[in-house]
């Protein structure tokens, strides 16, 4: 479930049906029914401790809502906390704030609510306000001595805005001095944010208010992803005005995969932006960029047509392919190596299924990939986390791989046994996916097979071991 979605919207997982008609009163703005809906005494203990399943009380439904009846009421007369948290930590005026309910969040900032809360991603109601584009609540927020430039986990407000293609958020994000050059993480500025986003509007906005086009770091400059996109060549040209410069780098380890497959990204890695034009068929963007580009020394032709010519020629791409498949390669087996000792295997799943796909022959990575799919209770929870955090990672992960499925495991072993025979790690990964398909005895031979290779292996002595008894249990017979 999507973080910023209404409590509202899941009203079912309340404990039980009473609880839920409480809940969806106070969304709903029925103060009479909420009212009868509670009786007795200890009111106040009951409306602030119901709650559903996502620990969403009526106080967070009333804000969502935007019911300042039911507000007043909770708030005014049984006392409840203004801040109190719901289970992923946002308060009900970031809940008013993500609905957009400007008068909502009029009221609780009246009765002393603290916009700088955090929730678990570190947002807080100014990064939601700017994320929804609630151009009208920023200035709210602002008065209250929130800083404009604060970051989360993910960027500032700005950056959201841009990213989301909120021209008219940016606008009032921009009057009220926000800084249009702020790098995050160094590498992304609001300015790439908007080129990443598709967001032109944004873009042109940002220049104008002073957005350095040369900005960021990590070689991922606005001009770059302006050339990579190749859907407009007005903000390019805007860009170059602006004072775009020619970079000294080139576009070295930078895959996004949003608008392109990562095979088309691959082929842009290391290249300038006018190449990068050049590649997209972008004749205009070459047009505009190649006069404020210093001329590469391997080119034999510096001009329009020969840029053109070169980049698209089969010879340049297979050569450039050949080169950069190496470097993503070591990248994302490193990426899954890392991952995996993080003990986050739907990661490392899904970069050695990235390095596989680039060198399918690889016995290292078909070995860890198979012990990735082994682990698949861990796999399961990390996938689901995935689903929640990253469901653009997990998608692609799933296209490639069934987690928890041995015979996906056995299959990637299987294939590390056949280029590496000589490997005892390629028949332990072998046993290890046979044993989670419950075929004993097919475990029992990979171990042995792997003992005959390495007859000092631990590791492979201790489960054949393992999975000999497994087998004489299976059999009945008495240890």
């Amino acid at each position: 479930m999507d973080p910023r979605r209404s409590p509202h919207q899941n009203p079912s997982s309340a404990s039980d049906s009473s609880s839920t008609q409480l809940l969806s009163a106070a969304y709903d703005g029925k103060l009479e029914q909420l009212k009868n809906e509670v009786t007795g005494d200890g009111i106040s203990t009951i409306l602030g401790n119901t709650k559903d399943g996502n620990v969403r009380r009526a106080i967070h439904h009333a804000a969502s809502g935007g019911k300042l009846d039911v507000l007043k009421y909770l708030i005014e007369e049984i006392k409840l906390d203004v801040d109190v948290k719901d289970g992923r930590g946002e308060t009900p005026l970031s809940w008013a704030a993500i609905e957009g309910r400007l008068a909502a969040v009029e009221y609780i900032l009246q009765m002393g609510a603290n916009p700088e809360i955090r929730n678990e991603r570190n947002m807080n109601s100014l990064h939601h306000a700017a994320m929804q584009g609630h151009k009208d609540i920023i200035p709210l927020l602002l008065s209250k001595g929130i800083n404009v430039d604060d970051t989360d986990d993910f960027g500032s407000a700005l950056q959201y805005a841009a990213g989301g293609d909120k021209h008219d958020t940016v606008k009032v994000l921009l009057d009220h001095g926000a800084n249009p050059n702020l790098v995050f993480h160094e590498t992304f500025t609001p300015l790439q944010a908007s080129v990443e986003g598709l967001s032109w509007r944004c873009a042109e906005q940002l220049l104008k208010a002073g957005a350095d086009p040369n900005g960021g770091l990590d070689g991922v400059k606005a001009l770059l992803l302006a050339a990579e996109v190749g859907e407009t060549t007005e903000i390019i040209e805007e860009m170059v005005e602006s004072g775009a410069a020619d970079p000294k780098f080139k576009n070295l380890n930078f895959l996004t995969g949003q608008h392109k497959s990562s095979s088309y990204w691959l082929k842009l890695c290391g290249l300038k932006p006018v190449e990068i034009a050049a590649a997209n068929g972008n004749r205009r963007g070459v047009e505009i960029l190649f006069p404020v580009t210093s001329p590469i020394p391997s080119y034999t032709d510096w001009s329009i047509n020969g840029i053109m010519k070169r980049v698209n020629s089969e010879k340049f791409q297979k050569k450039l392919m050949t080169s950069k498949a190496k470097q993503h390669f070591l990248e994302a087996k490193s990426r899954g190596t890392s991952a995996f000792e993080r003990k986050e295997y739907w990661l490392a799943v899904y970069w050695y299924t990235e390095a596989f796909n680039i060198k399918s022959g690889d016995a290292a990575v078909l070995s860890n990939r198979s012990l990735c799919l082994n682990k698949g209770d861990l796999a399961f929870e990390d996938a689901s986390q995935c689903m929640l955090e990253r469901p653009d990672l997990l998608l692609k992960m799933l296209v490639n791989v069934c987690l928890n499925k041995g015979d996906l495991a056995f299959e990637d072993a299987s294939q590390c046994m056949l280029e590496r025979p000589d490997w005892p790690k390629a028949f332990y990964r072998a046993g290890e996916a046979l044993k989670l398909l419950n075929r004993l005895d097919g475990a029992a031979d990979a171990f042995f097979n792997g003992l005959k290779l390495d007859p000092k292996n631990k590791e492979l002595e201790d489960a054949f071991r393992e999975v000999t008894l497994d087998r004489l249990k299976a059999m009945n017979v008495p240890l």
